[in-house]
């Protein structure tokens, strides 16, 4: 019965880990050319990993992660969110 229980619950919190992740990837800010922030389309790659308080920590998880291309957007509260793209 112990036993599963402890299944039921990892399996539980695996299908909520899973469902976050496919939320946060949906959409992400991309930089033109022309210095604007805009909304990429589902199709970009890009996934939120988490804010930060300072843009240093923010960055030193980026040049941290086990990706390529990273960026750190400064977010309307006045932290920092890190976001990754994925095919990097």
């Amino acid at each position: 019965m112990r036993t599963r229980l402890v299944l039921a619950g990892a399996a539980t919190g695996a299908a909520l880990l899973l469902g976050a992740a496919s939320a946060t990837a949906q959409a992400a800010p991309v930089t033109s050319g022309t210095s604007t922030t805009s909304v990429a389309p589902i199709a970009d790659s890009w996934i939120y990993v988490g804010t930060y308080r300072t843009h240093q920590a923010c960055y030193d998880d980026g040049v941290n992660s086990a990706y390529a291309e990273w960026d750190c957007k400064p977010s309307s509260s006045g932290k920092w969110q890190l976001w990754v793209n994925d095919e990097s």
